[in-house]
């Protein structure tokens, strides 16, 4: 989870920060996230493991590509995979 859709609103939907405020209460108590400002998606970063390894294409596209000089290949060796790939 990158944070909140909507500021102060809790992912349940039941529970709203703003309203709660008064009480002091900053966690939503079904789902126990913190109430916090929607900006915060921003800035947040996720690991998430993958069967194999993936990259953006703009990173394939950029010349001179950052994926080809990493692995040390031409870069058709390093991109079979996006060839494929339509928007």
């Amino acid at each position: 989870n990158f944070g909140p859709i909507e500021s102060g609103i809790c992912a349940c939907g039941k529970h709203q920060g703003i309203e709660k405020k008064k009480e002091n209460i900053r966690f939503c108590e079904q789902l126990e996230v913190e109430f916090m400002d929607s900006q915060i998606r921003r800035y947040r970063m996720v690991y998430i493991k993958l069967a194999w390894s993936v990259t953006h294409v703009w990173y394939l596209k950029h010349l001179p590509s950052y994926v080809a000089n990493l692995l040390a290949k031409p870069l058709k060796d390093s991109s079979h995979s996006h060839s494929s790939w339509a928007p």
